[in-house]
Parts: structure tokens; C-alpha cells; sequence
């Protein structure tokens, strides 16, 4: 892989992110511009996106690939939750932050900046490929993630209602295209294909200007977020990259899942820590340094990956 247009994509995703902040900063995107934004990605962009990357010709190598791909997702995803629970018994954590840290380390950004990081280093597959991490994500987020801010945890049961999304239609969708091998009119399909493609810029700029309305100087002397960091963004998807490498697996299969795993913390860490009462300051300092650590910490991994 030549590295130099690689970086050179991502250093443009992350010039969109500072934009963003800029934006905010300066008031021409305000919390209910952000939110609508935020909607119009949910429902309408991410989905186009995924649609779109579905619609590609299968073979036996493809399909051998999303099998690989979706069982060391679920082997990685679950690796994730049992070091997060040993390291927040070892760890110096105060205890209102423990389940907080704990979520934040299993649940990256794979979405709003997995999608767009897997779409510049593979145009044709990656996002493809992506989405069964993805799915497993979703499954996990309203299961495990629930869960773990749950007070009453004895009676805690799964809401079914929560697993079906915008997202999860549109996967649904594309397997339908995918294995039925439909064709989409010419016209319909480019109108799906550019929507899908104001993804990139348009999550860029969400996550720039979500960014702008932390305080900064309680961040720098925080250990907890100094801990969660490290692990997120160097420790966890090193130990996966050192994983997978002895195993003759597919490049491709490889790079998406160690890339995916060293997504900063996903922005859901925010919202269900404002839904159930917890520390959300914590949550938000810590989607924040690793989003913006993270400009660095992926171009690594790629070079490690390279």
C-alpha cells in the first residue's frame, strides 16, 4: 500500500473535523443545526451509504471473507469486553467512572469515522466489509451496552424495538440486493451513490463541531482519561493486530478489523451516560481526546498495517 495518498485522504477527513469545530466555535453551526445534521446522517446519508456499499457483484472469495470478517469481529468484540473488565479491577478508576470506561473501550466510533477512514484506504470494500462489524456492534450496543448502565441489572431485559434502526434496514436491504442480484435503475442508483457519499464530510463536520463544547483545561491533568486513551487508542487494537497477524488471513479482513478496533470512543458514550444519570462529563472528555488523538494513532496503526 502506498501510504503517502492514504494520508493524504485522512489528513483531508480530519482538516473537515477542525472545520466543524471552527463552525461551532464561531456560531454558524449551532446544538440544533448539529442535531439536524445528526438526523439527516442517521436517516438518510448512512444509510445511501450502506446501501450503496452493498451493491456489489459476490463471489466465493467474498463470501468466504464476510464469514472470517464476522467471527473475529464477534472473537475481537468479546476479547474487548473481558480486558475492559480486568483492567477496571487493576486500574486506579474512581467508581462512578468504572462502567463508563468500560463502554467506551468496547464501543468505537465505527460508524461516523470508521466508515469514512475504511472508504479512503479501500474505496471498493472497505465500508462493504465494515458493515458486519457493524452489525455486531448494533446487536452489542443494545444488549451489553444497555446493560452496563442499568442500577437494577437483576431485572434488566432487552427491548427488541431498540435492535431495529435506520442503519439495520438499510444492511437489510443490501443483503436483499446483494443475494437476489436485483439492479437498481441507473438514474436511482447515482442518487443513492451521492447521497451516500455527503456521509464523509457531513460526520467530519458533526464530530468537529460536537468537539467545541468541551472545556479543554480539566482534561489535560484527568488520569482516568490519560488510562482510558492509552487503552482505546494503543493498547487494545495493538493486541488485536498481534492477534490476527500469525493467522493467514485476508489483508483486508485484517486491516478493517484492527482499524475499526482503534476507532476513538463512540459518541454513544455521551448520550447514554445523559439517559441514565452517569457521569456524562467523563463521557464527553473522553469521546473528545480520543477523537482528537485519534488524528494521530490511525495514521500509525496504517503504517504498522503497511
Amino acid at each position: 500500500m502506498d501510504f503517502a495518498p492514504v494520508f493524504k485522504e485522512i489528513l483531508v477527513l480530519f482538516i473537515i473535523i477542525f472545520v466543524g469545530f471552527v463552525l461551532k466555535k464561531k456560531g454558524l453551526i449551532d446544538n440544533r443545526l448539529n442535531s439536524g445534521l445528526s438526523e439527516l446522517l442517521i436517516n438518510l446519508t448512512l444509510p445511501a451509504l450502506i446501501i450503496s456499499s452493498m451493491y456489489v457483484e459476490i463471489d466465493s472469495e467474498i463470501i468466504v471473507n464476510i464469514q472470517i470478517i464476522t467471527l473475529i469481529t464477534i472473537g475481537v468484540y468479546l476479547l474487548t469486553i473481558v480486558l475492559s473488565n480486568l483492567l477496571v479491577k487493576v486500574l486506579p478508576l474512581p467508581e462512578d467512572k468504572k462502567n463508563i470506561f468500560i463502554f467506551m473501550i468496547v464501543f468505537g466510533n465505527v460508524g461516523y469515522m470508521g466508515y469514512p477512514v475504511l472508504g479512503v484506504i479501500y474505496p471498493e470494500y472497505g465500508i462493504f466489509y465494515g458493515l458486519f462489524n457493524n452489525i455486531t456492534f448494533n446487536v452489542l450496543l443494545w444488549t451489553y451496552g444497555m446493560y452496563l448502565f442499568q442500577s437494577d441489572r437483576k431485572n434488566y431485559s432487552v427491548n427488541p424495538k431498540n435492535l431495529i434502526n435506520s442503519g439495520v434496514v438499510a444492511i437489510l436491504i443490501g443483503f436483499f440486493l446483494l443475494l437476489t442480484g436485483i439492479r437498481i435503475p441507473g438514474p436511482i442508483l447515482g442518487a443513492i451513490d451521492q447521497l451516500g457519499d455527503m456521509t464523509f464530510p457531513l460526520s467530519m463536520l458533526i464530530i468537529g463541531s460536537s468537539l467545541a463544547g468541551i472545556k479543554i483545561k480539566n482534561i489535560i491533568t484527568s488520569k482516568p482519561i490519560f488510562m482510558l486513551t492509552t487503552v482505546k487508542l494503543l493498547f487494545v487494537p495493538l493486541i488485536v493486530l498481534l492477534l490476527l497477524r500469525p493467522f493467514n488471513i485476508p489483508d483486508i479482513v485484517a486491516h478493517v478489523t484492527i482499524l475499526l478496533t482503534a476507532m476513538p470512543c463512540a459518541a454513544n458514550s455521551v448520550v447514554f451516560a445523559k439517559k441514565f444519570n452517569k457521569d456524562n462529563q467523563f463521557a464527553a472528555q473522553g469521546v473528545f481526546v480520543t477523537t482528537l488523538l485519534s488524528m494521530a494513532t490511525i495514521p500509525l496503526f496504517l503504517i504498522l498495517l503497511g
